[in-house]
């Protein structure tokens, strides 16, 4: 898809939400600014995101399954209801992102940082199927980022830090040697 049709779609899209899906498949997107362009109920699935900017992009009911977000920056979005299965983030900037009820399963973090986000009844758990990779984090810090009724069951970490986080009712192996907690707090809150 040549980007000039791409932005003519998203235009179309952002200005009339209640159009059919947008969908968007085995492509690969660069240097693109989504800030401007309403994405719920989108599917980018199996897409290759290359210096892309999501500003202020809300991502509701999205599906970017087997997507690969390279040297992206993402601030103050939100994710509600999502599906970003098989996802890898390699050098990526997420900034005030706020998920909730997302599946991130066997996602890949590699070399990134993760700031002031909330992450709300999120899975990161790996799912394991011949032939695809099973998720795991690598060098990757998480600074000052809260996790309410996570899992990160059999996530792989490797030289992973979580610094100033809370985690409440969430799911995570604080003895895998590959991760490390500075300034942490753990809660365990009954539900109402």
């Amino acid at each position: 898809m040549e980007r000039a049709e791409l932005i003519k779609l998203l235009e179309e899209y952002t200005q009339d939400e209640k159009m059919s899906d947008l969908t968007v498949t085995g492509e690969t997107i660069s240097d693109m600014d989504f800030s401007s362009y309403y994405l719920g109920l989108t599917w980018f699935m199996d897409n290759q995101f290359d210096s892309c900017t999501f500003n202020t992009t809300r991502l509701t009911d999205t599906n970017f399954n087997y997507s690969v977000f390279r040297n992206c920056r993402f601030s103050e979005n939100y994710i509600l209801k999502a599906d970003w299965n098989y996802v890898k983030f390699i050098h990526c900037s997420i900034v005030s992102l706020e998920a909730v009820r997302v599946c991130f399963f066997s996602i890949i973090m590699e070399d990134c940082e993760v700031k002031s986000s909330e992450f709300a009844s999120c899975s990161f758990e790996p799912v394991h199927r011949e032939e695809q990779e099973d998720g795991h984090f690598s060098k990757t810090v998480f600074r000052n980022c809260k996790f309410e009724v996570c899992h990160f069951a059999d996530c792989v970490f490797d030289s992973v830090e979580f610094i100033g986080c809370t985690f409440t009712n969430t799911e995570i192996d604080t003895t895998n040697p590959g991760v490390h907690f500075t300034d942490c707090e753990f809660k365990t809150v009954p539900y109402k």
